[in-house]
């Protein structure tokens, strides 16, 4: 199997990727009516869809490279529970101290965010007792949703793997895309019908968004084929995401935006070495929320908009580096591709 270029696009698509969540939130969390006019350029959504092809991808690479299943686990256990714990920790620790309520440490609540977090079971406390009560919405960090479904695909990619081994892979493929598509479909048609939200939440949980991380994973297997006809893939995937006369088919966009998400990151012209100082992508997504949440509570925000703002980015872009450097490249192994950037190592 054809590797991918070691020049690459891909650390530049996860940190754009990382600000466009970021960003798509701030208007909406903040409250503040300046940053409106971001909702039309950047849509979290999308992102978080994007989000998966890449993983897909790299995800399906890391397991096939790996001598064993114990070796697989390890590495994805180091790479996103570190820092994901972390935040949990600081928020449940530093958080109560802002509440308006009292004797949250240690409370049913309290121990309630701490444990059902940690097992990235963010539905059941999403929040804390008086913490953000003033702010437009109280949670303490939404997007760690998507964390829960990058989990279930680290899980589902062995179970997949065997099924590739034992059949075809196109038609494991394609049944276990198409039954994806089928699942979110149902929902979100049920959802329309009876206007329940809880339809369209499920619709967005891992049976419904595996079809985009199976987009990215297939064309790692399809990886040569890929490469040779790349531009004639590329063509009709633009042509349906871009025109509005002709909107691409619910079941074809996944496969659409893999196409081109996966060509911008290993065909389009190489733009830099972006994770020279470290993949600072996942302390991006993973901070943003919880800081747009305290600029909003101190009313940062209310005297002069955009100068909070270039001081929130800074703050991100803090925090993600004291995350990368501390907390996550310990738990990297010596061949990480961030470890070798960062140490002189790659070029």
């Amino acid at each position: 199997m054809a590797d991918i270029p070691h020049k690459n696009n891909f650390d530049l698509l996860r940190l754009t990727l990382a600000f466009s969540v970021c960003l798509a939130h701030l208007a909406e969390v903040s409250g503040v009516s300046e940053f409106r006019p971001l909702a039309l350029y950047f849509n979290s959504g999308v992102a978080v869809d994007c989000f998966f092809i890449v993983s897909g991808f790299l995800i399906f690479r890391s397991y096939n490279r790996s001598p064993n299943l114990l070796y697989y686990c390890g590495k994805r256990i180091r790479r996103i529970y570190p820092a994901y714990l972390t935040v949990i920790l600081l928020a449940v620790l530093l958080l109560p101290l802002l509440s308006s309520a009292t004797d949250i440490f240690f409370s049913p609540p309290w121990f309630r965010y701490l444990f059902s977090n940690l097992a990235f079971l963010n539905f059941v406390q999403p929040d804390l007792p008086g913490v953000f009560t003033t702010n437009p919405l109280q949670a303490i960090n939404p997007p760690l949703w998507t964390i829960k479904v990058e989990v279930m695909f680290y899980c589902s990619v062995p179970l997949i793997f065997l099924l590739l081994k034992n059949h075809k892979k196109w038609l494991v493929l394609t049944i276990l895309y198409l039954g994806s598509t089928f699942y979110s479909m149902v929902l979100l048609n049920i959802h329309q019908s009876s206007g329940s939200p809880i339809y369209q939440t499920l619709a967005k949980q891992f049976p419904g968004q595996l079809v985009f991380f199976l987009g990215g994973g297939g064309i790692y297997l399809y990886i040569s084929f890929f490469q040779r006809h790349r531009f004639t893939i590329l063509l009709p995937s633009l042509f349906f995401l871009l025109s509005k006369n002709y909107p691409v088919p619910p079941a074809l966009y996944p496969l659409a935006l893999s196409v081109s998400v996966i060509f911008f990151a290993l065909y389009f012209p190489y733009l830099g070495n972006f994770g020279k100082f470290g993949d600072i992508s996942y302390g991006v997504y993973i901070y943003h929320f919880p800081l747009i949440q305290l600029f909003t509570a101190f009313n940062f925000f209310q005297e002069s908009p955009w100068l909070a703002f270039a001081l929130l980015i800074l703050s991100i872009l803090t925090m993600a580096s004291l995350s990368y450097h501390f907390v996550e490249r310990p738990f990297l192994g010596k061949r990480s591709h961030y470890r070798r950037a960062t140490e002189g190592k790659a070029t």
